[in-house]
């Protein structure tokens, strides 16, 4: 990766990047209200799952195929922000999830591309989630066979 953003500091960006990670985190949690995640998104925006399903911001719910866990909690751990431009940017976010099912139960990295709408706000427009590991006895494993 070359990078020519790292040597401006663009701090509001990326507080503001950042911010919509941890409220993602806040908000995917057992009985998740996928409505209101949709606020963090591009009303366009696409979100690839693990088990290659791809869709719109609104239609969420369908990663937990209707079994979510009892409880389940995201931890953001790094997040990477490439600016390209004024008004996008590359973000790879590390993250653990633990469940009532496996502490973690999985983890790898949301693979975000942002984009600052004209009210300063900064949304994802494309997401990938990659799984890089998962507890044999976890909900993802039991989810999604991994």
């Amino acid at each position: 990766m070359s990078d020519t953003s790292l040597g401006d500091a663009r701090i509001e960006d990326r507080a503001l990047i950042a911010a919509v990670m941890h409220r993602y985190c806040t908000m995917a949690k057992e009985k998740a209200d996928f409505a209101g995640m949709s606020v963090l998104y591009t009303p366009d925006a696409t979100i690839r799952f693990p088990d290659g399903v791809q869709v719109g911001a609104h239609e969420m719910a369908k990663v937990v195929k209707g079994a979510e866990p009892t409880v389940i909690q995201h931890h953001a751990t790094t997040i990477d922000i490439e600016f390209a431009g004024e008004t996008e940017a590359d973000v790879r976010t590390m993250y653990i999830a633990i469940t009532d099912e496996a502490a973690p139960d999985h983890w790898g990295r949301w693979e975000d591309h942002f984009v600052r709408q004209p009210d300063g706000r900064w949304l994802i427009s494309d997401r990938s989630i990659v799984v890089v590991g998962a507890a044999p006895n976890g909900w993802l494993a039991r989810q999604y066979g991994n």
